[in-house]
């Protein structure tokens, strides 16, 4: 068959399949340039933070130059070194180094701060000086600083770092006790929109560090065990509410109900009752699956025809046998594939349900952990994993579903 240009742009037309193939490769190839083209435009600009503005008083690596550091403003008094400790290892593991910005108040906290963690991080600790709300103002504008106070941070929760719509800091010069920032200043900045590169790069901190391996089993896991509750529940009950009347007339009314419950409300019920552990989580999966997969159930009961089931009849089948040869082949062959679309729905409820204990792992956790560290190219990794995921369970659902309904297919 030859291709003719016009052939590309057919209504409803079909492609050779090897055509297809190059055209799909090509479009994500067209895609990630795009994309690594958008995340790369910007120009370069500096700004001076003098003494009258921003007086440097610690410098934990006597260092005169810090490269892509992570501006923080911390707006209390005094400072929580326990609060902050944390969070400063972390990006000491990083190789990241920080330039604190608080209150001239906290200096002798600062001293105890930066004595306790000098030796693994290049910090720099500086006041506000003359008007303090414009200063940190203009230093969050320009910097895209993370503005650390009680609306942020509690000591049980991961820093929240937010991240900067403008630019981010390229190369911070300290020259005597003034402050000299480059900004990398983006049409998109990297803190909202990382390139391609950035995020190929964080796979490898995530491997390392995050437990990427773990975590996506985890989750993995809660994916699974939340189905197959889900699927034990809801294809007998639905069963029984699709082929009986009392059943459905007792029940029908309240399942359908249950569609509009907004699942990420009744968080706090499964916390009641589950606690905050792996069981929460596998019950709360379970239950966010079994809301929809079971008026689905019912659906498909009333949707087989009802001249298989007279047939059977007239050839003297009990209800038992017109349930096994009838209803239960022709359900479950249209359920299999109920169940494949909302893979992608299940995924969503793992998220929420991670979020409750996050320090107990997980992907959806790690995204979460991520996102608060304005490590948005971590995030854009975990995203693109669990696409994979859901993408090799697709397929491995479709595999089964081959195996052991094979007639669907057999017409094609």
């Amino acid at each position: 068959m030859k291709l003719q240009f016009s052939d590309l742009f057919k209504l409803r037309g079909e492609l050779p399949k090897g055509v297809y193939t190059l055209l799909e490769i090509g479009g994500v190839l067209l895609l990630l340039l795009i994309w690594q083209v958008i995340a790369s435009i910007g120009t370069t600009t500096t700004q001076d933070f003098g003494e009258d503005r921003l007086a440097v008083y610690f410098n934990a690596r006597q260092s005169a130059a810090l490269t892509k550091p992570k501006v923080l403003v911390y707006d209390r008094t005094p400072i929580n070194i326990d609060e902050l400790k944390p969070l400063l290892y972390d990006f000491s593991a990083n190789n990241t180094p920080v330039l604190l910005i608080t209150a001239e108040a906290n200096k002798r906290m600062a001293q105890s701060l930066a004595d306790s963690v000098g030796n693994n991080i290049d910090l720099v600790i500086a006041a506000p000086q003359g008007n303090k709300a414009g200063v940190m103002q203009s230093l969050s504008d320009f910097t895209g600083a993370a503005i650390i106070n009680d609306g942020f941070f509690a000591n049980s929760e991961t820093p929240e770092i937010t991240a900067n719509a403008f630019g981010s800091v390229d190369d911070l010069q300290l020259s005597g006790n003034a402050v000299r920032f480059t900004l990398k200043q983006d049409w998109i900045s990297s803190s909202l929109l990382p390139s391609p590169v950035e995020v190929v790069r964080s796979f490898k901190e995530l491997f390392e560090r995050d437990n990427l391996v773990l975590n996506t089993a985890f989750s993995v896991y809660l994916n699974l065990l939340g189905y197959f509750i889900a699927l034990l529940i809801s294809i007998p009950l639905g069963f029984a509410i699709g082929l009986f009347p009392i059943f459905r007339a007792l029940f029908n009314r309240s399942i359908d109900a249950l569609r509009f419950v907004p699942l990420t409300a009744v968080t706090g019920l499964f916390i009641a009752w589950f606690g905050i552990g792996t069981a929460m989580k596998v019950q709360f999966l379970a239950f966010g699956i079994f809301v929809y997969l079971l008026p689905v159930v019912v659906q498909r009961i009333d949707e087989v025809d009802s001249v298989y089931e007279q047939t059977a009849f007239t050839l003297g089948a009990s209800k038992l046998q017109q349930i096994r040869t009838v209803f239960i082949p022709s359900v479950i062959s249209r359920i299999s594939d109920d169940v494949r679309v909302l893979v992608a729905i299940s995924w969503t409820y793992i998220i929420v349900a991670e979020l409750v204990n996050a320090n107990s792992g997980g992907i959806g956790a790690l995204a979460f952990k991520s996102a608060r560290m304005s490590r948005i190219d971590k995030v854009f990794a975990i995203l693109l994993i669990i696409v994979l995921i859901g993408f090799i369970q697709d397929k491995l659902f479709l595999l089964i579903d081959r195996l052991f309904l094979p007639h669907k297919y057999q017409s094609k």
